[in-house]
């Protein structure tokens, strides 16, 4: 799962209002033994969401191309 953070940030005199920082958290779902489970999928079901979901997807995929990368520099500095 995919969380969305956003931080902001308020000057309490002014009140002045800015975003300071965004991220994404990913979170595994784990059984009791600590083993990840799988869980029910998630159907977006309004325009927005179905967004967010594709944008997600595509982060996810970025995160496996670069761990493969790095898996690739790992090995060969290994040799």
């Amino acid at each position: 799962m995919e969380i969305g953070i956003k931080v902001v940030t308020e000057n309490i005199r002014s009140k002045q209002i800015r975003h300071a920082n965004s991220c994404f958290f990913t979170m595994v779902a784990v059984d009791d033994n600590g083993s990840p489970v799988q869980i029910p999928a998630l159907t977006p079901d309004n325009d927005l969401d179905r967004c967010r979901y594709e944008a997600a997807k595509m982060r996810r995929s970025l995160r496996q191309e670069l761990e493969a990368r790095y898996g690739e520099i790992r090995a060969t500095a290994g040799a």
